[in-house]
């Protein structure tokens, strides 16, 4: 069973911005079998560069749609970008020097950036674009 379900009511209702998320979801979930597997070290290098790309590709999408909108809380909202990428890159380093950080510390940070960062800053971030579209 996987460790995160995606709900609905995560959703913010821009596609492209769900679709990311479901992917970050995938990506935790990946980590979370293989750790039951006992294979999470190993899956660790993997799941740090698609972290790393996804961080790229995924803020650069939603920072898009707050410029484009006029979002209000966008400093705010890119402070909490900025601190997710340093945290991740932070543990790609300490991968790199031959200390990864254990599956469990990657996993649990994931899952409480889904449930701090995803459901609440960015489900307010979709309020306010589709309320600018109506």
């Amino acid at each position: 069973m996987p460790l995160f379900i995606w709900k609905p009511s995560y959703e913010t209702h821009i596609p492209e911005i769900d679709y990311d998320h479901r992917q970050l979801v995938g990506l935790i979930n990946e980590l979370y079998e293989a750790m039951k597997q006992g294979q999470g070290y190993d899956l660790m290098n993997e799941t740090l560069n698609r972290l790393i790309d996804y961080v790229s590709q995924h803020f650069e999408t939603e920072e898009g749609f707050m410029r484009a909108g006029n979002y209000p809380g966008i400093l705010d909202h890119q402070k909490e970008h900025q601190q997710f990428r340093a945290s991740i890159l932070e543990m790609d380093v300490r991968r790199r020097a031959g200390h990864a950080p254990p599956s469990i510390e990657l996993l649990t940070y994931l899952r409480d950036w889904l449930r701090d960062h995803v459901t609440t800053t960015d489900k307010e971030l979709g309020r306010y674009l589709k309320k600018m579209q109506n």
